[in-house]
């Protein structure tokens, strides 16, 4: 299967044991309902391409949505799967060893354009934005493609913008989220730094169909925010949460405010807890992942048990993950009864 792992995902699927498991009895069937197409055009059987980076074929290869789940390479990971192998998949990251990974509808996770307004030094070493030249005129062409692909689906099915960059920041996607008139079958989750919902959302007829707002946010104060989120600014921030607590009931929208825990933000996590307390939404706490940004990621993994604050880290930690509006996933599990 390595020769079907794009030369960028070398760095990923290096990161995490990639051979059969042995102590795993639940079952997952992500990879039967499940794209994810990256900043390449590659498509991937998982939720999130990094934990399960080997690609099933080019989105353009395909003429309906049904083929990516039934050519060969596909086959072969789904049976790996049920059989409960999980050879290729980053089990200490998805949620496996915990429970069930189960989905009742298909799930397409667009990330063909990683353009932000921000630069967080979690996911970036600097801003990304394409809004002219080859390559996003590319990355058009492949986004018009799934906006029909979408189009032919009949099937209940919820798309998923964007994993790597920001839907309503990038240029590629901004007619897709203004001119688009999305079939009853389709649903949408957003995944946004969140600072541009209030001005764009209203103008798009997906705002009717967005039945969950995954925003990052990573800070609960000003100062932490704006150090870990490069360019974004808090007032912005609350000012969207503020249109968001109104908006998302509407249509019965939830909403969840996401975390990187790390080293610059985890003396924040708690007054994070309470914001997402104050605004009635549930909180996540994930510990940093590796995606090769930092010149030393040590310095910024908390969690680590070398690292000099990581028992001030699982201190904080452990004062928001028995809180019923806070959910602690990953790793970052580990650390909570410690």
């Amino acid at each position: 299967m390595l020769k079907y792992v794009p030369y960028y995902a070398k760095h990923q699927y290096n990161l995490y044991n990639r051979e059969p498991k042995t102590d795993i009895t639940n079952r997952c069937n992500i990879t039967h309902y499940t794209v994810t197409i990256d900043n390449q055009g590659n498509c991937f059987l998982c939720h999130c391409d990094g934990w399960l980076p080997i690609s099933v074929g080019h989105i353009m290869d395909f003429n309906c949505l049904e083929d990516v789940w039934q050519n060969d390479i596909s086959r072969t990971i789904q049976k790996d799967i049920d059989d409960k192998k999980f050879t290729w998949c980053s089990v200490d990251q998805c949620g496996i060893r915990n429970g069930w990974v189960w989905r009742e509808f298909y799930f397409v996770s667009i990330n063909t354009d990683e353009s932000c307004n921000l630069r967080c030094p979690s996911c970036r070493i600097g801003l990304i934005k394409k809004d002219k030249g080859p390559e996003y005129e590319k990355k058009v062409k492949w986004t018009t493609h799934i906006i029909k692909l979408l189009e032919k689906f009949e099937k209940p099915c919820h798309v998923v913008m964007s994993g790597n960059g920001d839907p309503l920041a990038s240029r590629v996607y901004r007619p897709f989220v203004l001119n688009m008139n999305p079939r009853k079958n389709l649903s949408f989750q957003f995944k946004t730094n969140g600072l541009l919902m209030k001005k764009l959302l209203p103008k798009s007829q997906i705002l009717p169909r967005i039945t969950e707002y995954s925003i990052s946010i990573d800070a609960g104060d000003s100062d932490t925010y704006e150090k870990v989120r490069l360019g974004a600014s808090w007032e912005q921030l609350i000012d969207n949460l503020d249109w968001l607590k109104d908006i998302a009931p509407k249509y019965f929208a939830s909403v969840r405010l996401n975390y990187c825990f790390q080293n610059a933000n985890f003396h924040s996590v708690v007054a994070f807890a309470d914001l997402c307390k104050q605004y009635n939404f549930r909180g996540e706490v994930r510990m940093i992942e590796n995606w090769g940004t930092f010149k030393n990621f040590d310095n910024e993994n908390v969690l680590n048990v070398k690292h000099s604050n990581h028992k001030l880290a699982v201190k904080e930690l452990q004062k928001v993950a028995s809180q019923s509006h806070i959910d602690v996933w990953g790793e970052a599990v580990k650390f909570i009864n410690q």
